[in-house]
């Protein structure tokens, strides 16, 4: 709900105004305007999949082919793809109005649209193997394999075991005779494999 400047290139929040350079914001004496919590700007995709508009404007097509943004929702995109009109009414390219019952308002003039971005993929840390080439989870313990590569034990700091195929918790000790993994405690729980 910004104000756009003269320029075209700059706004200023409601409540202000612009001054006549449009290099800065001028506050009525008395509004105090104060900051709001700034979102991440929504947006909607245009037809092509590749541009992209904010959710409160509509995407037109403008008259280089390419899309640009109409500053209202839903908006009617005028037939000279140089200008829009609010939803629900008609754009006069005669008049340069936009008819409604209501009454006729100015016509609006879209915007460039913006590239899409691809969503930035999350990078998930992972514990380097010895060879330099196998990764596991973080959290995860590299063990070696019989074929000589690595498989990861689901526990961090764990003991690998010498059959390549079992692990066990930090602190016990691989029983491959029966199958456990042994604590000086006492205790003994099932082998984990090696996914």
């Amino acid at each position: 709900q910004g104000v756009p400047c003269a320029d075209g290139r700059h706004c200023c929040p409601r409540g202000s105004r612009c001054s006549a350079d449009s290099a800065s914001c001028i506050t009525p004496p008395g509004t105090g305007w104060r900051g709001h919590t700034c979102r991440a700007p929504r947006a909607i995709p245009c037809p092509d999949g590749q541009s992209e508009c904010p959710d409160d404007a509509t995407c037109c097509v403008t008259a280089s082919g390419a899309w640009g943004c109409c500053p209202m929702p839903q908006a009617s995109c005028c037939a000279d793809k140089l200008h829009c009109c609010p939803h629900a009414t008609v754009c006069d390219l005669a008049r340069g109005r936009c008819l409604s019952p209501a009454g006729d308002v100015p016509m609006g003039t879209p915007f460039p649209a913006w590239k899409r971005q691809p969503p930035t993929p999350v990078a998930l840390r992972q514990v380097l193997c010895p060879d330099g080439r196998s990764a596991c989870p973080d959290g995860a313990t590299c063990c070696p394999l019989p074929s000589a590569q690595y498989g990861c034990c689901p526990l961090q700091n764990a003991v690998c075991c010498g059959d390549g195929q079992h692990c066990c918790p930090q602190g016990t000790a691989c029983d491959l005779e029966h199958s456990v993994c042994t604590s000086s405690g006492g205790w003994a729980q099932p082998l984990a494999s090696l996914p």
